[in-house]
């Protein structure tokens, strides 16, 4: 019985798996474990090599690709950083946002921005507005509703 040396590999890349991610060396320690299962219902070794590696390669090439779409993917809704974090921010405007006059700023945490309606209406200082986009160091705005 070669069970026990299965069992070790299949260890052994469980391990390796821990280090690496993405699931591939996972897909041939879930073969391993095939052969061990067909050593101790005592197969011969060719058919727990063959077992091995046809649980192997069933396990990388269609179930580790839904394994990396469903656990790997980058969710939506993960913490924002750095100017994406202005996206969606309710602001104070500073200086009136006028295309016109080519004025406007807007306060984001006691920094001031450059700031253009989304609309192109002039925006008074004062009011509250909602940052819509960042382009480099502008912001689009828009404002808000009263209530």
């Amino acid at each position: 019985m070669v069970w026990y040396i299965w069992v070790i590999i299949t260890a052994a890349l469980v391990i390796i798996e821990l280090f690496t991610g993405g699931f591939g060396v996972l897909s041939f320690a879930f073969g391993c474990a095939a052969g061990a299962l067909a050593s101790v219902c005592g197969l011969s070794l060719n058919w727990q090599l063959l077992l091995a590696i046809l649980v192997s390669l069933v396990f990388f090439f269609f179930i580790r690709p839904f394994a990396v779409k469903f656990l790997l993917r980058k969710k939506d809704d993960e913490v924002r950083t750095n100017t994406e974090a202005l996206i969606g921010r309710k602001v104070r405007v500073t200086e009136t946002v006028d295309a016109v006059a080519g004025t406007g700023h807007v306060a984001v945490d006691g920094d001031v921005w450059k700031a253009v309606a989304k609309d192109g209406n002039p925006i008074p200082a004062g009011t509250t507005v909602r940052i819509v986009a960042q382009d480099s160091l502008i912001l689009t705005v828009e404002q808000t509703p009263s209530v």
